[in-house]
């Protein structure tokens, strides 16, 4: 039986979703790990306690949390400090705080259905919630999550489309999205219907990892058709996303806020078949909007109605043109700001002393991301080793020098050259030629 739909259905309650406590320095001592699991693990219950309550949504989820501090001491509140924080009469506050004390069923419904399906809690103040996502203006406060999700960021494209894509629309996402996983870039679209599905099933044809942002709660998974390319998902190394407790079924509402965390996880943006008016614009528009990212358009034939779209934002000047997957790893080599953003990133969740444990990656990732650890560092592909051994022998090499020195495509160097960039083992100087950064590179 599928993991989905294993959990009752609570009551309905309005839109919305969690937010996060500011981290605490950890205690030190022989039982500073378990106490600061029991505090995260009460943090958790608190925020879902008030996800689970009709009239607390993700907007005032996040005033209690910056009025009181956490979750926990909301739920603890003074009427009148949390009727200040939201803005409410004191009946109103006191009514909604009772409401999310008394949540016992609902939120042992909720733990007991995340147990049995694999899914994990990430509140916005844990280690492991995924760095990008962190930055962006409206971050989720609490993610539910089945598979793997890294903190660090990766070298990601979401692949967004419309649900009635036409044949050609479907060819072009799926051989895109394979090409790109080959290349061992991690595929991010919505599990939605047409361009979001077959961006999925390309990423798994070629052994490669996607995740499905999803606007549902993982007991009612939208489309239901898709539940098997979910698990498929989840079996191959991916993972499945959502802000929404597990009983929240589809609501036109929901997919906006779907659309921004797509369009954050990933450093660029690709949209396949877009009418003029599309949640995939939306996605594409937050791209560029709101967190500067890079965003392409791949174009259709001048009739279609579904491509205008793609075609007007090209023309716009916003979006660039695509026409297949070299032109995306070019778009990515460009991502500098981000990749310095992500280098960050990720030498604080090494820096850490005490990381989250991590699950192993399924077998069935793309054959270039499997390559083994060299000397106990960093995950890279069996591309990046050549490069960084190759930078080495030459101690400074631009492209012109790696494509001699290499016999490689510029696409497939600068792939490689964005993953030692993300995984802060190489950087670009004002030139554009790339060094060893810190330490010789094995």
């Amino acid at each position: 039986m599928s993991q989905f739909n294993e959990t009752k259905e609570p009551p309905p309650r309005a839109v919305g979703g969690p937010a996060p406590f500011e981290a605490t320095v950890e205690p030190s001592g022989p039982h500073a790990a378990a106490d600061t699991d029991a505090r995260r693990e009460a943090e958790v219950d608190a925020a879902l306690r008030l996800l689970l309550v009709p009239g607390i949504g993700v907007g005032r989820m996040r005033l209690l949390r910056e009025s009181c501090g956490s979750f926990a001491a909301a739920l603890e509140a003074h009427p009148a400090d949390a009727a200040a924080a939201l803005r409410v009469e004191p009946a109103e506050a006191a009514r909604l705080l009772s409401a999310a004390r008394g949540a016992d069923d609902a939120l042992a419904t909720e733990r007991e259905g995340a147990r049995r399906s694999g899914v994990v809690f990430r509140l916005l103040s844990d280690r492991d919630y995924p760095e990008l996502l962190r930055a962006s203006p409206d971050p989720p406060e609490l993610l539910f999550v089945r598979g793997e999700l890294d903190a660090a960021p990766e070298a990601a494209v979401a692949i967004v489309g419309s649900r009635r894509a036409t044949a050609y629309g479907c060819l072009q996402a799926g051989a895109m999205s394979v090409a790109l996983a080959e290349h061992g870039m991690t595929i991010v679209s919505g599990g939605a219907r047409g361009i979001d599905a077959e961006a999925h099933r390309g990423a798994l044809r070629a052994g490669g990892r996607t995740i499905a942002v999803l606007a549902t709660g993982f007991a009612h998974p939208y489309p239901s058709e898709h539940v098997g390319l979910f698990e498929s998902i989840v079996e191959g190394g991916g993972a499945l996303v959502t802000e929404q407790p597990s009983f929240v079924t589809a609501r036109p509402d929901l997919f906006p806020r779907r659309n921004r965390v797509i369009a954050s996880l990933p450093l660029v943006t690709v949209v396949v078949e877009a009418a003029l008016r599309s949640g995939a614009l939306l996605t594409a528009r937050i791209a560029v909007d709101d967190l500067s990212r890079d965003v392409g358009c791949v174009p259709g034939p001048v009739t279609s109605a579904l491509s205008a779209g793609c075609h007007r934002a090209i023309r716009e000047g916003w979006a660039s043109l695509v026409t297949g997957a070299d032109d995306v790893v070019a778009m990515l080599a460009g991502s500098r700001t981000l990749v310095s953003g992500a280098q960050e990133a990720a030498q604080r969740t090494r820096a850490d002393p005490k990381p989250p444990a991590r699950t192993p990656r399924a077998s069935s990732r793309a054959a270039p991301r499997e390559a083994p650890r060299s000397n106990g560092g960093p995950m890279r592909s069996k591309d990046a080793s050549e490069l960084s051994a190759a930078i080495n022998r030459l101690g400074r090499a631009g492209f012109d020098e790696l494509e001699r020195e290499l016999a490689w495509t510029v696409p497939r160097i600068a792939t490689a050259a964005l993953e030692l960039e993300l995984l802060g083992l190489a950087e670009r100087d004002a030139e554009g030629a790339f060094r060893v950064k810190s330490r010789r590179l094995p």
